[in-house]
Parts: structure tokens; sequence; C-alpha cells
């Protein structure tokens, strides 16, 4: 039987094996093996917010400190390198850091994340929002008439982890205004898939083509947090129904298949898996079977540990089938697996 906490631990160690940078202002570099210096010059801002949250699930799943102060210090020295700041000019990128950030809070009570978070919720509200499209969020400051998932869906989950902090209202009755948006343009009713966006060529066009694991990812995590407030179980039905959705479209020959070209596709796999796996265990407590996401989960790692094994190490490939490994894999594809295992690793606790 797979021992998941080992192979969890692994990917993490892996990860500073393979992409620890000797430059401490570099910190990680965005490619194994870093062939040239250009390489780097891409500040991946959104990246290192999911290392930010890996090194959280390690510190939760093992109470091993030296965890926890790796997350802490990735987290600043990422707003530190965004100007000391997690305004940015993609609302997604801004929203990713602040989730991290919000984490932190919960588990050090250090109030600097509470309000690196708020900060960025409330930024959000008061200039994303306009109607282009008739309502929801822009994806960035200098496209405010582009509205896609990748903003929506997680700044609902800000604001309603928010809301259950602080239980101010503007955080619950601006989601569930995003929430109405979401599902009248980019949330298919029957199947409960979320689109990618709507409006990015100024067309009122949705992007149909894009059928993306971070999507379905986000959009269960907002429904989960709407039930957290709630209790309605039908917010979880409705994300079962998307976890499903999600595996039957996207998923080939046992795992997930994100298509298309570029370093951030590598991340978004992942984002699934770290929602898929809080989904399960929320399911779980109110006697909704979701044994096929368990299923899905162990099966997919166990094909991901099989072809990722490199000098007694693990890196993780965005395709995790591949027989053997590409000459460049870049870090947001190994976050993913990180996630994945640490998931796999922790899917059958309360």
């Amino acid at each position: 039987m797979t021992d998941y906490n080992e192979y969890a631990e692994l990917a993490q160690s892996s990860t500073d094996y393979f992409y620890k940078s000797k430059d401490p202002v570099q910190y990680v570099n965005n490619v194994y093996p870093l062939s040239n210096e250009e390489e780097n010059e891409v500040f991946n801002y959104w990246w290192i917010a999911h290392l930010v949250d890996v090194r959280i699930d390690a510190y939760l799943r093992t109470n091993d400190t030296r965890y926890l102060e790796q997350a802490e210090a990735t987290y600043h020295y990422n707003k530190a390198r965004n100007k000391n700041t997690l305004l940015h000019e993609y609302y997604d990128d801004m929203l990713w850091n602040a989730l991290a950030g919000l984490r932190l809070f919960n588990i050090t009570k250090k109030v600097g994340y509470l309000d690196d978070a708020r900060e960025v919720c409330i930024d959000i509200f008061d200039t994303a929002w306009n109607d282009h499209m008739d309502g929801g969020f822009a994806w960035k400051r200098t496209q405010l008439d582009y509205k896609n998932t990748p903003v929506n869906a997680p700044i609902m989950i800000l604001a309603l982890r928010l809301y259950q902090i602080e239980s101010d209202a503007r955080y619950l009755t601006t989601s569930e205004k995003t929430l109405a948006w979401m599902r009248k343009y980019l949330i298919n009713p029957q199947t409960q898939f979320a689109e990618d966006g709507i409006n990015r060529n100024g067309d009122g066009k949705v992007d149909t083509q894009w059928q993306f694991t971070y999507n379905q990812g986000v959009y269960i995590g907002a429904l989960i947090e709407f039930y957290h407030i709630s209790k309605d179980v039908q917010y979880l039905k409705d994300a079962l129904e998307c976890a499903k959705t999600s595996i039957e479209v996207i998923a080939k020959n046992g795992v997930f298949d994100d298509q298309g070209d570029g370093g951030d596709i590598g991340l978004f796999k992942g984002i699934e898996y770290r929602y898929l796996n809080l989904l399960a265990k929320e399911t779980q407590k109110v006697g909704l079977d979701s044994n096929f996401i368990k299923e899905f989960i162990l099966s997919s790692c166990e094909i991901l540990i099989e072809h990722s094994q490199k000098e007694k190490y693990l890196l993780c490939y965005r395709d995790w089938r591949v027989e053997q490994l590409p000459e460049s894999i870049f870090l947001s594809d190994q976050l993913s697996g990180v996630m994945a295992l640490e998931s796999a690793a922790t899917i059958e606790e309360p």
C-alpha cells in the first residue's frame, strides 16, 4: 500500500532540491534545469503564492514548524519583491497571495496577514466590479471589460473566509451577487461546469474552448465556503456535480489533461486537487457520496509517482503519463504535483 505521506514529504524536499535558487533575490528558479538567467526574468508572483500554500499543507500534515517557517519566509519574500504589497495589476494573482496569507493568519494569529487579505479583498471590491457584461469582477486593472472564473470564484472564497472571521455583511452580500452573476454567465446549470471567461476579445463571447481544472477547483472552493456559512447541502451537491463533470470532461487516461502552452497552466490541476480534497472531507461529514473523488486522487497520484522519479527525488511534469521527462520543467508543474500528493496524504483525515 502506497504511503502517500512519504511521497508528500519527498515532493516537498524535491522542490527544494530542483528549484531552490542560489540567488537570494530570485529565491526559487522558474524552471529546472536553469539553462540561463533569462529564464528567471519573469517574476511569477502567483506561482510563489502556491509555494506558500504547499508549505502550509506540509505544516498542517506534520506539525513540523520548519514548514511553517518556510511558508512565512516565502510569503514575506514574495510580498517584498512585489514592492511590499499584495496589490498587483492582475487581480487573480493578488487573490492567491491573499488566500495564502489568510491561511497563515489562521495558524499564527499574526494580524498582518489578516490585514493583507482584507486589503486585497476590499481593493478588488472597489476597483474590479463594473457594469461590463452586466457585472462581475474584471481579470486585471488594464482590461476591466473581461470577466473570468479565475477572479470571480477566488474572490468569493476569500470574502467568505473573511466573513467567517469578521462578519462584515459586505463580504457575504458581494459574494452572493458574484455567485448569481457567475451562474448566469459562466456556469452550466445542468453539469455545474465552470467556463473560463467572457468578453476577452470585446465580443461578448464565452471562452468555451478553454476547459481548465483551475476553474472547476475555485468554483468548488467557493461553493464549499457558501456551505460553511449557510449549512445548505445543495452547495455541496452542486460542487460534487462540478467535480464529477470535470473528471469526465478534462481527465484522460486517469489524469487531468489541461491543454495549452506556457508555465501558468502547470499549476491548474494542483488547484483542483486542493479543492477536491476539501470537498471530499466536507461531503463525508454529511453523508454525501464522494468516493469517486478519493479514488481519482489516489489512482492519479499513483500515476504521478510512477512517472516522476528522478535521482531518488520526484520531478513532476504537467503530463503525468509521460514515459520520459522533458529536458525542462516549470516550477508550476512541480507545485501541482506537490499539491496533489499533499491531498492524497490527507484525504482520509477528518
